[in-house]
């Protein structure tokens, strides 16, 4: 789409995360609203798709027991996919899910606009 200066990347990058990552990170870089609508898009893509194919693999990736749930919830990191998805899957295993996908998006919302910007600044 034409961006290619650390920040817009970093913010696109962090809706990538979640979408709630992308327009905190977005706000603290300085970008446009443009690029935040953009990393919004990004993050509900991923939402949407975890939503879906999560009951689909479920089986296959043995996701079926808390411990399981709380390794995918910490991997996929987008709340209310992982929650959505888990909660097609087995209800029981949703509050698992929720707890570290909720850290991940915490520590998105530290990392991002600082780590991963300033990494980013470094290769480009």
């Amino acid at each position: 789409m034409g961006y290619s200066d650390a920040e817009s990347l970093t913010t696109i990058g962090a809706g990538a995360c979640t979408y709630i990552v992308g327009p905190i990170t977005g706000s603290a870089l300085g970008v446009s609203s443009n690029v935040i609508a953009i990393s919004v898009a990004t993050g509900v893509v991923k939402t949407i798709l975890t939503t879906i194919l999560t009951p689909l693999i479920a089986k296959l990736i043995k996701l079926d027991n808390p411990h399981s749930a709380v390794v995918f919830g910490g991997l996929i990191g987008t709340t209310s996919g992982v929650v959505a998805g888990l909660a097609a899957t087995d209800v029981k295993l949703v509050p698992y899910g929720a707890l570290t996908a909720t850290f991940y998006t915490g520590l998105g919302c530290l990392l991002c606009p600082s780590i991963f910007y300033l990494l980013l600044k470094f290769i480009i």
